[in-house]
């Protein structure tokens, strides 16, 4: 009897809807939700501007020019964001283009404004520099708050010698030294905020390398810059995990340099240590870059073959035999050859991994037996079932079975018509 189907949440049934609205990643979101809030204050200042134009406020032309140029403008850049085209800019956000707009709207709204409301507008102005306080850079804060000085000064100007009774030029030049005066701090802190998050990067990007480092060093081995055992082991409960999820079997090589012992006793541990890291290499470069390679410990090897038969994980190892024989191993002695010998086992599903090794480590004995140089594959598992042995017949059956030939011969015989 089937389950009856979990009922989605508000937030699982939401999701898709949110994702298709906002973007799919996170940065794309990030800047929708910013413009969509940028949107949001424009309608509310085009309603303040409708209404403050029915009281008397603002001449009644201005709400009109202010709804039909910053909000299409606000709406082309929320599709472009939506849409991944701002992305070749070098500003995807398009705060800066948004900030200039809301300058150009503010400095329009303070001509046609009363003379004694106009404080509102300079408030404005103070929320469009600490909206960009996270987004721009030193340069572009300096310009906006620039264009922002220079704009409203040559509005206040405008207005003090288009009607200096109604406009005093002295009234006009006191606003003019407050936005002087606040312009600058408002610049200043979007600076230092931008300073602190590029430092914030900075210790983060340095964080992930030093992690980065960290984690090479405890999974690398130092000598040959492969994974070391603990890495490997853990790489080997992977490939258990897999196995019992998916069915994928894997197998394991167990490699032991030939006479490596010898190699350190006549020419040094330096020599040793340049045959390693000359094999490590060496065999890296036959691998697959699925198959995975570790330094079990010493002159020993292990490599994991995901999803792999043992003949077929029998080739890269001869491969690699034939490579050793011409490659020069140490530059120190540059005659010296190495040699290796192998063995190989198959991981089953009703077999431990100890089991496993042990069966590998078997076959590498097998092959230093044998000689040396060579790949031997391991006996393989027998089945946990036991083999099903056919039932002697009874005396007395089978003469019963001959005593009725014709039931045989009519299970098998072809009907006659």
């Amino acid at each position: 009897m089937t389950q009856p189907a979990k009922p989605l949440t508000f937030v699982e049934a939401a999701t898709p809807l949110v994702l298709w609205a906002l973007g799919a990643d996170r940065a794309t979101r990030s800047r929708v939700l910013a413009i969509s809030l940028c949107l949001l204050v424009y309608s509310v200042c085009c309603v303040a501007a409708w209404y403050a134009a029915q009281i008397g406020m603002m001449h009644p032309m201005a709400p009109p020019v202010l709804a039909w140029v910053t909000l299409p403008a606000c709406v082309v850049a929320l599709v472009l964001v939506r849409s991944g085209r701002s992305k070749r800019f070098a500003d995807p956000t398009l705060m800066v283009p948004q900030n200039a707009l809301a300058v150009v709207a503010i400095s329009f709204a303070y001509l046609t404004i009363r003379p004694e409301d106009r404080g509102v507008v300079m408030v404005l102005l103070s929320l469009v520099i600490m909206f960009g306080m996270y987004t721009h850079t030193p340069r572009q804060s300096l310009v906006i708050g620039g264009a922002a000085v220079v704009g409203l000064g040559a509005c206040m100007l405008i207005l003090s010698q288009y009607d200096p009774g109604f406009y005093p030029f002295r009234r006009e030049l006191v606003r003019f030294e407050l936005l002087v005066s606040v312009v600058p701090v408002l610049v200043f802190t979007a600076i230092q905020l931008n300073a602190w998050r590029s430092r914030l990067k900075r210790q983060r990007e340095e964080l992930k390398q030093a992690l980065a480092t960290v984690q090479h060093l405890a999974t690398r081995d130092t000598l040959t810059g492969l994974y070391n055992r603990r890495h490997m082991q853990d790489r080997l409960e992977t490939c258990l995990g897999r196995l019992e999820r998916y069915g994928e079997r894997f197998t394991l090589a167990l490699i032991d340099l030939d006479h490596f012992k010898s190699v350190n006793d006549r020419h040094g541990h330096k020599v040793g240590d340049e045959v390693l890291s000359s094999f490590a290499h060496a065999a890296s470069a036959v691998l697959r870059e699925s198959d995975v390679l570790g330094r079990w410990g010493g002159e020993e090897f292990l490599v994991v073959f995901p999803d792999t038969a043992p003949e077929q994980a029998r080739r890269p190892l001869e491969r690699l035999q034939a490579e050793l024989t011409r490659l020069a191993v140490s530059n120190s002695v540059p005659g010296l050859r190495v040699s290796f010998s192998a063995g190989l086992a198959l991981h089953v599903a009703h077999a431990t991994l100890n089991h496993t090794l042990e069966r590998t480590d078997a076959a590498l004995y097998e092959a230093k037996r044998g000689g040396r140089n060579q790949v031997v594959l391991a006996e393989p598992v027998p089945s946990v079932f036991p083999d099903v042995v056919p039932k002697e017949v009874a005396p007395e059956e089978d003469s019963a079975l001959d005593s009725e030939p014709g039931l045989i011969e009519g299970l098998f015989s072809t009907p006659r018509y």
